[in-house]
């Protein structure tokens, strides 16, 4: 496998999607890789929860049509607000899932910016990892296609600086027994 390769995987999408609330998160015309090429990973299909500060997010992630991913971040103790919702896939880069996510909108318009942001999801599948990439990084660097991203962002995947802030985790919440 080259060290170039960038092969898409759907599983990871909705992690994106509990970090859109946050300040310095990276959009762009430009995704990575394809939802056409991309497969669902089953294992991040579910409900999460994150706290942060007095909020609480949950999360929703379900598999739309075996290639991308819906999610759903709502505040679940406000009422003000309804509910971010998204779709989106993953795509890998050199081992490191990032999810693409597109906004659904109120009124059907589709936005032509993709969120991306890294997403990862525990081994026993309990724990989904989402780590913004800040938008400053980005700002002065000539990414005018899809590959400029993914060359640049190949390069600087242990870069701190690439990401906005730590990672946030958010914890599955078991289905309840019908």
């Amino acid at each position: 496998m080259s060290s170039r390769r960038i092969s898409s995987t759907a599983g990871g999408l909705l992690l994106l999607l509990a970090l859109v609330g946050g300040l310095g998160c990276y959009e762009t015309e430009y995704p990575l890789g394809s939802a056409d090429k991309s497969t669902v990973d089953r294992a991040f299909v579910g409900n999460f929860t994150m706290t942060d500060a007095d909020k609480v997010y949950s999360i929703v992630i379900r598999n739309l049509d075996g290639h991308q991913y819906y999610v759903e971040l709502a505040q679940t103790n406000q009422k003000d607000n309804g509910p971010d919702r998204r779709v989106g896939y993953t795509a890998d880069v050199n081992g490191v899932t990032f999810a693409n996510l597109r906004q659904l909108t109120d009124d059907g318009s589709i936005s032509n910016k993709y969120l991306v942001m890294r997403v990862s999801i525990s081994a026993d599948g309990s724990k989904l990892t989402l780590r913004n990439l800040n938008d400053k990084f980005f700002s002065d660097k000539n990414i005018d296609s899809q590959a400029a991203l993914t060359q640049l962002i190949q390069a600087n995947l242990e870069n701190n600086g690439m990401y906005d802030g730590d990672a946030v985790v958010a914890a599955r919440v078991q289905p309840t027994p019908k």
